[in-house]
């Protein structure tokens, strides 16, 4: 099954169970694969799909981080959305993951831990992780082992 089907599938059942919210999250979703493939005239592949539902919560945490601490409604509703976003996607990498295959490719090519190899490492790290984490986790965890 593929990543669009798997989401036209969850819509039907959030559709019956009444669950406006994960309606909404879905059709968001798939409006906006849908928008990129009529825009390139091809069809995304799931691993493409799936870029887009990291930038849907990309955007989603950027809300919950700009949303006043009194507005408990909205940030109940963000953190719900929040949840339904990252079920679509695959498990995370785990920082300790991360940090240990930065530490290994450092190795592996003899770089030195200074910060204009930090450009190289990302792209390797991004690259082999793919989905599975964000750029903003790996500048963390790069910065954090090339401070050390």
């Amino acid at each position: 099954m593929s990543f669009l089907e798997r989401l036209r599938k969850d819509k039907m059942k959030a559709l019956k169970d009444k669950d406006k919210l994960k309606v909404n999250v879905v059709t968001l979703l798939m409006s906006s694969i849908a928008l990129e493939e009529k825009e390139s005239k091809k069809e995304l592949t799931d691993e493409q799909a799936i870029k887009f539902v990291q930038k849907e919560l990309k955007q989603l945490k950027d809300t919950l981080d700009q949303t006043p601490e009194d507005r408990e409604d909205i940030i109940s509703e963000t953190e719900d959305r929040i949840r339904i976003v990252e079920s679509y996607l695959p498990k995370q990498a785990e920082p300790e993951e991360i940090d240990k295959e930065i530490i290994s490719f450092i190795e592996s090519e003899g770089l030195s831990k200074e910060p204009k190899n930090k450009g190289i490492i990302i792209k390797h790290i991004l690259g082999k992780f793919g989905a599975k984490t964000d750029g903003k986790t790996v500048n963390g965890v790069v910065d954090k082992v090339l401070k050390n």
